[in-house]
Protein backbone atom coordinates (compact mmCIF):
# COMPACT_ATOMS: atom_id res chain seq x y z
CA UNK A 1 0.00 0.00 0.00
CA UNK A 2 2.84 2.45 1.02
CA UNK A 3 4.18 1.57 -2.40
CA UNK A 4 1.12 3.14 -3.88
CA UNK A 5 1.04 6.18 -2.16
CA UNK A 6 4.69 6.64 -3.46
CA UNK A 7 3.49 5.94 -6.99
CA UNK A 8 0.52 7.96 -7.01
CA UNK A 9 2.99 11.34 -5.43
CA UNK A 10 5.12 10.39 -7.98
CA UNK A 11 2.28 10.79 -10.56
CA UNK A 12 0.91 13.59 -9.22
CA UNK A 13 4.51 15.38 -9.28
CA UNK A 14 4.92 14.95 -12.72
CA UNK A 15 1.80 16.03 -14.06
CA UNK A 16 2.02 19.34 -12.20
CA UNK A 17 5.34 19.87 -13.20
CA UNK A 18 5.67 22.43 -15.67
CA UNK A 19 8.25 25.20 -17.47
CA UNK A 20 5.79 28.09 -17.05
CA UNK A 21 6.69 30.21 -14.29
CA UNK A 22 5.02 32.53 -11.84
CA UNK A 23 4.81 35.79 -13.57
CA UNK A 24 5.73 34.50 -16.84
CA UNK A 25 3.14 36.43 -19.30
CA UNK A 26 2.46 36.00 -23.24
CA UNK A 27 0.46 37.26 -26.03
CA UNK A 28 -1.26 35.44 -28.43
CA UNK A 29 -3.38 35.30 -31.54
CA UNK A 30 -5.81 32.29 -32.95
CA UNK A 31 -7.87 31.57 -35.66
CA UNK A 32 -10.88 29.40 -35.23
CA UNK A 33 -14.18 28.05 -36.64
CA UNK A 34 -17.22 28.02 -34.13
CA UNK A 35 -20.15 25.94 -34.54
CA UNK A 36 -23.64 26.86 -33.40
CA UNK A 37 -24.67 23.32 -31.94
CA UNK A 38 -28.10 24.45 -31.31
CA UNK A 39 -30.38 21.59 -33.48
CA UNK A 40 -31.75 22.96 -37.02
CA UNK A 41 -29.29 25.77 -36.79
CA UNK A 42 -26.78 25.85 -39.16
CA UNK A 43 -24.38 29.05 -38.15
CA UNK A 44 -20.64 28.17 -38.52
CA UNK A 45 -18.68 31.24 -38.02
CA UNK A 46 -14.97 31.60 -38.76
CA UNK A 47 -12.83 34.00 -36.35
CA UNK A 48 -9.95 36.01 -35.61
CA UNK A 49 -8.51 36.56 -31.59
CA UNK A 50 -5.87 37.67 -29.22
CA UNK A 51 -5.19 36.56 -25.78
CA UNK A 52 -2.78 37.84 -22.96
CA UNK A 53 -1.41 34.91 -20.25
CA UNK A 54 -0.47 35.38 -17.10
CA UNK A 55 1.24 33.21 -14.66
CA UNK A 56 -0.29 33.04 -11.32
CA UNK A 57 1.69 30.25 -9.76
CA UNK A 58 3.62 27.31 -11.52
CA UNK A 59 0.48 25.33 -12.82
CA UNK A 60 -2.48 28.10 -12.87
CA UNK A 61 -2.08 30.40 -15.52
CA UNK A 62 -4.78 33.48 -16.09
CA UNK A 63 -6.46 34.51 -19.73
CA UNK A 64 -7.89 37.53 -21.28
CA UNK A 65 -9.19 36.98 -24.65
CA UNK A 66 -11.50 38.69 -27.55
CA UNK A 67 -12.56 36.97 -30.36
CA UNK A 68 -14.20 38.33 -33.37
CA UNK A 69 -16.47 35.85 -35.31
CA UNK A 70 -17.39 36.32 -39.11
CA UNK A 71 -21.05 37.04 -40.24
CA UNK A 72 -22.48 33.62 -41.18
CA UNK A 73 -26.22 33.53 -42.05
CA UNK A 74 -26.73 37.04 -40.63
CA UNK A 75 -25.01 36.11 -36.75
CA UNK A 76 -21.60 37.35 -36.09
CA UNK A 77 -20.16 37.42 -32.57
CA UNK A 78 -17.55 39.59 -30.58
CA UNK A 79 -16.78 38.21 -27.24
CA UNK A 80 -14.25 39.08 -24.13
CA UNK A 81 -13.51 36.52 -21.78
CA UNK A 82 -11.82 35.98 -18.72
CA UNK A 83 -10.52 32.08 -18.42
CA UNK A 84 -8.29 30.18 -15.67
CA UNK A 85 -6.07 27.39 -16.85
CA UNK A 86 -4.36 24.86 -15.00
CA UNK A 87 -1.29 23.09 -17.20
CA UNK A 88 -0.49 19.58 -16.97
CA UNK A 89 2.90 18.55 -18.70
CA UNK A 90 2.72 15.66 -20.77
CA UNK A 91 6.67 15.29 -21.90
CA UNK A 92 6.79 18.58 -24.18
CA UNK A 93 3.08 19.19 -24.33
CA UNK A 94 1.23 21.38 -22.01
CA UNK A 95 -2.16 19.96 -21.74
CA UNK A 96 -4.93 22.31 -19.58
CA UNK A 97 -8.56 22.19 -18.81
CA UNK A 98 -9.82 25.92 -19.06
CA UNK A 99 -12.85 27.27 -17.48
CA UNK A 100 -13.81 31.51 -17.73
CA UNK A 101 -17.09 33.91 -17.84
CA UNK A 102 -17.43 37.11 -20.14
CA UNK A 103 -19.47 38.93 -22.28
CA UNK A 104 -20.68 38.25 -25.81
CA UNK A 105 -21.95 40.73 -28.42
CA UNK A 106 -24.06 38.96 -31.00
CA UNK A 107 -24.88 41.12 -34.44
CA UNK A 108 -28.24 40.06 -36.29
CA UNK A 109 -28.36 41.51 -39.68
CA UNK A 110 -30.94 40.85 -42.53
CA UNK A 111 -30.98 42.49 -46.41
CA UNK A 112 -33.69 43.03 -48.21
CA UNK A 113 -33.54 44.65 -52.18
CA UNK A 114 -36.80 45.21 -52.98
CA UNK A 115 -40.83 45.42 -51.86
CA UNK A 116 -43.68 45.42 -54.00
CA UNK A 117 -47.29 45.56 -52.92
CA UNK A 118 -49.98 46.24 -55.45
CA UNK A 119 -53.76 45.61 -54.56
CA UNK A 120 -55.79 46.39 -57.67
CA UNK A 121 -59.97 46.85 -57.42
CA UNK A 122 -61.81 44.67 -59.81
CA UNK A 123 -64.47 46.47 -62.25
CA UNK A 124 -67.34 43.90 -60.76
CA UNK A 125 -66.97 46.01 -57.21
CA UNK A 126 -67.81 48.96 -58.98
CA UNK A 127 -65.07 52.41 -59.43
CA UNK A 128 -61.26 52.73 -60.12
CA UNK A 129 -58.58 52.22 -57.13
CA UNK A 130 -55.35 51.32 -57.23
CA UNK A 131 -52.44 50.73 -54.44
CA UNK A 132 -48.94 50.29 -56.10
CA UNK A 133 -46.20 50.38 -53.92
CA UNK A 134 -42.92 49.14 -55.38
CA UNK A 135 -39.62 50.12 -53.26
CA UNK A 136 -36.34 49.14 -55.46
CA UNK A 137 -33.86 50.00 -53.08
CA UNK A 138 -32.06 47.98 -50.38
CA UNK A 139 -32.70 48.19 -46.45
CA UNK A 140 -31.34 46.30 -44.20
CA UNK A 141 -32.43 45.46 -40.62
CA UNK A 142 -29.53 44.98 -37.50
CA UNK A 143 -29.76 44.71 -34.36
CA UNK A 144 -27.31 43.31 -31.63
CA UNK A 145 -27.36 42.26 -28.16
CA UNK A 146 -24.99 41.90 -25.42
CA UNK A 147 -24.74 38.03 -23.35
CA UNK A 148 -23.57 36.74 -20.54
CA UNK A 149 -20.99 33.76 -21.74
CA UNK A 150 -19.95 30.74 -19.95
CA UNK A 151 -17.32 28.44 -21.26
CA UNK A 152 -15.42 25.57 -20.35
CA UNK A 153 -12.80 23.22 -22.61
CA UNK A 154 -9.41 21.90 -23.08
CA UNK A 155 -6.25 22.94 -24.61
CA UNK A 156 -2.65 22.04 -25.81
CA UNK A 157 0.42 24.04 -26.59
CA UNK A 158 3.96 23.07 -27.59
CA UNK A 159 6.45 25.08 -27.28
CA UNK A 160 8.41 25.60 -30.32
CA UNK A 161 11.19 27.39 -28.28
CA UNK A 162 12.17 29.59 -25.22
CA UNK A 163 9.67 32.61 -26.14
CA UNK A 164 7.16 30.70 -28.66
CA UNK A 165 4.70 28.32 -28.49
CA UNK A 166 2.11 27.17 -30.61
CA UNK A 167 -1.19 25.58 -29.50
CA UNK A 168 -5.24 24.37 -30.13
CA UNK A 169 -8.20 24.67 -27.99
CA UNK A 170 -11.70 23.74 -28.06
CA UNK A 171 -14.05 25.34 -25.64
CA UNK A 172 -17.78 24.54 -24.99
CA UNK A 173 -19.60 27.88 -25.10
CA UNK A 174 -22.95 28.45 -23.42
CA UNK A 175 -24.30 32.26 -24.61
CA UNK A 176 -27.84 33.35 -22.73
CA UNK A 177 -29.94 30.23 -24.55
CA UNK A 178 -27.54 28.94 -26.85
CA UNK A 179 -24.29 27.10 -27.12
CA UNK A 180 -21.27 27.27 -29.73
CA UNK A 181 -17.88 24.59 -30.06
CA UNK A 182 -15.47 27.15 -30.98
CA UNK A 183 -12.15 25.20 -32.27
CA UNK A 184 -8.87 27.55 -32.18
CA UNK A 185 -5.64 27.31 -33.24
CA UNK A 186 -2.77 29.81 -32.37
CA UNK A 187 0.61 31.03 -31.67
CA UNK A 188 1.65 32.59 -28.32
CA UNK A 189 4.65 34.47 -27.62
CA UNK A 190 6.08 34.65 -24.29
CA UNK A 191 7.72 38.11 -22.63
Amino acid sequence: MKKLYVLFALILAGLCASAQEKGDMALGLNLGVAPCLESGVSVTNFGLGAKFQYNVSNPVRLEADLDYWFKDKGLDFFDVSANVQYIFKAGKLNVYPTIGIGIARVGNSVSTSSYSYAPQRSSRYGGDWDYDYDYDADVDFSSSSLYFLFNVGLGAEYPVNDKLSIGAEVKYQYIDNFSRLPVTVGATYKF
